[in-house]
């Protein structure tokens, strides 16, 4: 990483953003532990998993990817009653990307240069939700609906119904 994603008063390092580049920053303990990111939660763990050493990059994608094996692959010491990974698919990541793909533009900059990073690639976008709908099947079903999600329409930033084709397409993987 480039920075410690938080400061010693746990709060956000400006330092540590790459989303210029279309990279968002990800914590290599989420499979210990949820939302690392917010203080409330980061404060409860190891300081030294803010540290510049544990803060990867990835791309829209990449993240999800990466959110889908934490699902996967929990590290044997999470958290207890902690479900690593699936609230970033569910919550974050895949809401985002649904309105994204249905035609969603944002007026921030650094959103714009990641959604610009993975534009021209709904095809994997479908094969990560097939995988997760996979894992999802298994051991989580309640989970499935929620993939069918916007995260603009609650801000009155964007008209749900434009995401119905892709909610078609998650029905259909």
């Amino acid at each position: 990483g480039l920075a410690d994603y938080m400061t010693k008063s746990w709060n956000k390092n400006a330092k540590v953003t790459r989303t210029s580049e279309g990279l968002l920053a990800h914590h290599k303990f989420e499979d210990h532990a949820i939302m690392l990111s917010t203080k409330d939660y980061a404060i409860k763990n190891p300081y030294e998993w803010q540290k510049a050493e544990n803060i990867i990059y990835c791309d829209y994608l990449e993240h999800l990817l990466l959110h889908i094996l934490i699902c996967e692959f929990p590290s044997p010491d999470k958290n207890q009653n902690e479900a690593v990974g699936i609230g970033g698919v569910i919550n974050y990541i895949v809401p985002e990307l649904n309105d994204f793909y249905s035609g969603w533009e944002t007026a921030q900059a650094w959103r714009k240069a990641c959604h610009n990073r993975i534009k021209n690639d709904i095809e994997v976008y479908s094969l990560l939700l097939k995988r997760f709908k996979e894992w999802c099947e298994i051991y989580y079903p309640n989970a499935i609906i929620k993939l069918q999600t916007s995260f603009n329409a609650k801000f009155g930033e964007w008209d749900e119904t434009n995401n119905h084709p892709i909610y078609a397409l998650i029905e259909a993987l």
